[in-house]
């Protein structure tokens, strides 16, 4: 999309100067918090601070906040962020100016995996690597647009359906295993995964944002599991797939009069997207169910 001379020189200006160039190249990579950011700059934390304001501003970078925690990274689907990434294309990945940064970048990534080693975990569920193999058959080939994934473990998650989407965002209440989840993967090169701790009922996503939402293993011990459904179903684009994973024994526990089955159907059809098909399924001694619905336009459009 064409943009004004003025819009496009004030983000050429704020992108033009040696420390923001610096702070676009790690942000391409991954988010940061500022406190690791300069760390990284070996900047001032005010200094830093003013930096991301200017290219917060034109559009370059987006934050988001995590309970006492602002992150950054360079925007996703902005023309500012676009034209950074083009930017950052004409630089030689292996340029000195760049090569401290980014060793110094690595042993962030290194004290984020040694804090969490030995954090919290999800016990007694199967491993969402597990599962990858039979979500990827469901959607098909790669090369969804967005997708998002809310469950018991991200990094698992976005592992393996990350590459096959221009744009994953993966979710968990417990920063912790956000944080565990970033260290993985941006280890990994995974720089287009987004990951952000928050609650299904409220996601901080624009409405008909994805065109695949996957729920893994939270709806039975959500408060309110149709208003969870809800909200999914809300940032899934006209026609987009939302695909739900409960344990049948947690939904058994949860309702001990209602067939599992039956129940998860039922929160589909009382959320809005219905219930295209629901079919059980065996995973590391677990017993788990795979709902699948499809947003139509007319439901996405109200």
């Amino acid at each position: 999309m064409a943009e004004s001379f003025d819009i496009l020189l004030s983000r050429l200006r704020a992108i033009a100067e040696p420390s923001r160039l610096r702070l676009i190249a790690i942000l391409a990579r991954g988010e940061f918090a500022v406190s690791e950011l300069t760390e990284i700059l070996g900047q001032s934390q005010p200094r830093v601070s003013r930096h991301l304001k200017l290219l917060d501003d034109c559009g370059v970078v987006e934050r988001f906040r995590e309970q006492h925690w602002m992150y950054y990274r360079v925007a996703s689907d902005t023309e500012g962020g676009r034209l950074a990434r083009l930017l950052l294309e004409q630089i030689d990945a292996l340029d000195p100016a760049l090569a401290g940064d980014l060793e110094r970048m690595r042993r962030v990534l290194e004290v984020r995996g040694g804090r969490i080693a030995t954090g919290e975990g999800v016990a007694g569920l199967a491993e969402p690597g597990e599962l990858v193999p039979l979500i990827a058959a469901e959607l098909g080939a790669p090369g969804q647009d967005a997708l998002l994934y809310f469950g018991v473990a991200p990094d698992e998650a976005l592992a393996g359906l990350g590459p096959r989407a221009r744009r994953a965002v993966g979710m968990h209440p417990s920063r912790m295993v956000v944080q565990r989840a970033r260290a993985r993967l941006h280890s990994a090169g995974l720089n287009h995964c987004v990951l952000q701790r928050g609650e299904l009922s409220a996601l901080p996503h624009p409405s008909h944002g994805f065109d695949v939402v996957v729920v893994d293993r939270v709806l039975a011990a959500a408060g309110r599991p149709v208003e969870a459904l809800r909200e999914a179903a809300r940032v899934l684009r006209p026609g987009g797939r939302l695909l739900v994973i409960e344990d049948f024994e947690a939904l058994e526990r949860r309702s001990p009069d209602s067939n599992p089955l039956a129940l998860l159907r039922t929160w589909l059809i009382e959320a809005g997207p219905g219930c295209d098909r629901l079919r059980p399924f065996d995973v590391s001694g677990a017993h788990l169910l795979l709902a699948v619905a499809t947003v139509e336009p007319e439901a996405a459009a109200a």
